[in-house]
């Protein structure tokens, strides 16, 4: 429930009236999961209220009768003496209104006045139906605050009538039906013809509906909707009179529309096709949904957009191309038109975890097919027509709700804000500058045989090079330090180490994830001889292993290498890491990442990649939108403790990671990466779990990412889309390297 959308109408009410409302009503719009053009040919419809609604606040004036209209969306008002001989007004929204009046004084039944202000969150023009949340939310409420003892159905029928005799649309009963009978998590199998119907389950669990709306509307719309209205009608007929057990189009069956098809034609044929399957695909929807068949549901989806677009013919050249560049998208199970056609939107049902991704592609590649920003509308099934209670509480989901997630290495806080994944992009875009490079640069520092800016010649080298950082942040220099002029305020001490610089291989093209495992197993071996050299200096007391790859994340070079800072001081991150570390290993007696571990592989939702000896992972905690994990399942403290099979395992994973990492964005993804192991220090280090960290910076595109600005550098870190979410993107991604999908 949208308690922002109930404090503006009520706040409005106080404003327009100068006194507070009595009570508080919600009318919702709908969506029709399935059964579209059937509602007029007697067949089954399956809608549901969603969570987009119209919000009354209104207060009773028994002593009175006048009725204060007061449209907040507007700013526009109107004022009926409920007691006159009602007729339609210039100002249409209040048509709507003084119909529901005049449908409940024509049930008998008396009120007297009543100051009303509304306001909506229901997108106007999608096709979700605002007008029959708006006539069926007044008339609950007048119903509800003069206790007339109007049953449900009753106000769908004065909606309706409302609609027809003073807004003068000819409309079915369908939308009133969904917005006053609608439930949470539930659809409708409405019986068109004799109102019946039934409740069936829609749990969607880890699924959800999206709506794209193509912003536009043909000249068609009325005139091929009654068109088609023409034909279907006129082929009942004809079956009718050759088939005398048919009453309507539920009693058509294939054979008889084979047997009349020349009489029938080729147009009318293909609309009576499309009825009748249409009629049977809702009662298969509806059971596909209860039992949670969410492929089964979007194979129904799919078939009813081919009948609308080909048999029934009432999509257009955008309604076809949402639909069908949504269906290449990995984890979308279905998608289809919905509504009278010519215009408006697409349902499409897809995984939450991929909804934020699918999103963002289908804005850019229909900006880029017809030059026009779609609306998006990301839905849940709601409860329908009610009075609002101000005391009740909404059940959380981190799927949806902002939350905080506790880092235990860090010992440290991250604000997740879900639902602002759903707001557009309108931020900093970089440029993608995708040069193929050649195995050997002439101008590159690092390639084998050329000069460094400091006079030095790089050997003539073959695989692994290392060779000391030419501009390093360290010195190793053991200097003379005079403490003076220091307290607790003002600290310093002299900091000493060695830099490095690893070159990973003499072909300048490569990057991590296009070198063969070998290569990239003979990289590990350099990180563990270097950490056993550098570590056994004296005053070495930590060696950190490190990669900055590409112009974002600050790298100057594109030659594919890493660094080493090995230093006297254990780093304020390493040093957190360890202190939260020791704390859980004295407490416990297990390293803090062998029982994450665990858990999250019982868990599975996160879990990226996995082999014998290691797991890739989003961690719950992540602040990056892509931010990954590398994990050794056995308690390994450093690199030197791996065993042949690991080292090669531990390659794998690294290959098999980054290079879905590129596959993301078709881009060779920027990220800085380092191994977090055991400090040099002498110590024995029991609670030291071998781990390395990718943080990547792209968020939506290969030109969209994230900046730590504003409250995650004033208050703490936070991210949108959740690391659930990150890690069915990256889960689902092939591990062939798109390049390399490209050559063939």
């Amino acid at each position: 429930m949208d308690n922002k959308l109930v404090n503006s109408t009520k706040q409005s009410f106080q404003k327009q009236f100068g006194e507070d409302p009595d009570s508080i009503f919600m009318s919702p719009g709908r969506i029709n999961i399935i059964g579209e053009h059937v509602d007029y040919n007697n067949g089954f419809v399956l809608p549901a209220s969603i969570d987009k609604y119209i919000c009354f606040a209104i207060k009773k004036l028994s002593d009175s009768e006048i009725g204060e209209f007061y449209a907040v969306d507007l700013n526009d008002h109107f004022t009926v003496n409920v007691n006159d001989d009602l007729k339609p007004v210039l100002q249409n929204w209040a048509n709507y209104l003084i119909g529901v009046i005049d449908g409940i004084k024509k049930q008998e039944k008396k009120i007297g006045g009543f100051k009303v202000a509304f306001s909506s969150d229901i997108p106007m023009g999608a096709g979700l139906s605002s007008s029959a949340a708006l006539e069926c939310g007044f008339a609950f409420a007048l119903n509800s605050i003069y206790q007339l003892g109007i049953d449900r159905k009753t106000i769908t029928l004065i909606g309706q009538a409302s609609e027809h005799n003073f807004a003068g649309v000819k409309c079915g009963i369908m939308d009133q039906f969904a917005s006053v009978f609608g439930k949470k998590e539930k659809v409708i199998k409405l019986d068109c013809n004799t109102l019946e119907y039934n409740y069936y389950d829609a749990k969607l669990g880890d699924y959800c509906l999206v709506l794209f709306d193509s912003c536009v509307k043909h000249t068609l719309l009325t005139s091929g909707y009654n068109d088609r209205r023409n034909e279907v009608e006129r082929g009942i007929n004809i079956i009718k009179r050759n088939f005398s057990e048919v009453k309507d189009y539920r009693d058509v069956t294939h054979d008889m529309l084979e047997h009349l098809k020349a009489d029938l034609g080729e147009i009318i044929f293909k609309r009576c096709r499309f009825v009748i399957e249409e009629i049977k695909r809702v009662g298969e929807a509806a059971i596909a949904l209860q039992n949670q068949k969410f492929k089964k549901l979007g194979e129904l989806l799919i078939e009813t957009h081919k009948g609308l677009s080909e048999d029934y013919e009432v999509s257009c050249e955008e309604l076809d191309f949402l639909v069908d560049e949504t269906l290449k998208e990995e984890g979308v199970c279905g998608a289809r038109m919905m509504g009278g056609g010519f215009g408006g939107c697409s349902i499409n049902l897809m995984k939450k975890s991929v909804s934020a991704n699918v999103i963002a592609t289908i804005q850019k590649k229909y900006k880029e097919k017809f030059g026009i920003d779609i609306k998006v509308y990301k839905v849940n099934i709601s409860e329908g027509t009610h009075q609002y209670d101000e005391n009740q509480k909404i059940s959380f989901n981190q799927s949806e709700h902002p939350h905080r997630r506790y880092n235990p290495l860090l010992d440290e806080w991250i604000l997740v804000s879900p639902q602002r994944a759903k707001r557009p992009w309108k931020g900093q875009q970089e440029t993608i500058n995708e040069v193929k490079r050649p195995r050997h640069d002439k101008s590159c520092y690092l390639c084998s045989g050329n000069t460094r800016v400091n006079g030095d010649k790089n050997p003539d080298y073959k695989g692994v090079f290392v060779f000391k950082n030419d501009f390093p942040a360290l010195l190793n220099k053991d200097v003379i330090f005079q403490q003076k002029d220091q307290d607790d305020l003002f600290k310093m001490k002299p900091e000493r180490g060695i830099n490095r610089v690893i070159c990973f291989s003499d072909d300048h093209s490569l990057t991590l994830p296009e070198m063969k495992i070998e290569d990239i197993e003979k990289v590990i071996t350099v990180w563990q001889e270097e950490y056993k050299t550098l570590g056994a200096i004296d005053y070495i007391n930590h060696v950190q292993i490190f990669e900055n790859k590409g112009n974002l994340m600050g790298c100057s070079n594109p030659h594919p290498h890493c660094q080493i800072w090995s230093q006297s001081s254990i780093p304020t991150q390493v040093s957190k890491t360890q202190e939260n570390m020791k704390k859980y290993y004295n407490k416990n007696g297990r390293t803090l990442l062998q029982d994450y571990l665990k858990k999250e592989i019982e868990k599975s939702e996160r879990i990226v990649l996995e082999n014998k000896s290691f797991v890739a992972l989003v961690p719950y905690w992540a602040v990056w939108p892509y931010e990954t994990m590398i994990i050794s399942k056995r308690n390994i403290r450093n690199i030197l403790e791996f065993s042949e099979e690991e080292k090669k395992l531990f390659a794998t994973i690294l290959k098999d990671l980054t290079t879905r990492y590129d596959n993301l964005f078709k881009t060779s993804f920027p990220y800085s990466a380092g191994i977090h192991q055991a400090p040099t220090d002498g110590e024995e280090h029991t609670e030291w779990h071998f781990h390395m960290h990718f943080y990547p910076p792209l968020l939506r595109s290969a030109t969209v990412k994230k900046y730590m600005v504003g409250y995650e550098m004033l208050g703490e870190p936070q991210r949108d889309i959740t690391p659930e979410q990150s890690a069915e993107i990256l889960r689902k991604l092939p591990s062939v390297h798109y390049k390399i999908k490209a050559d063939h």
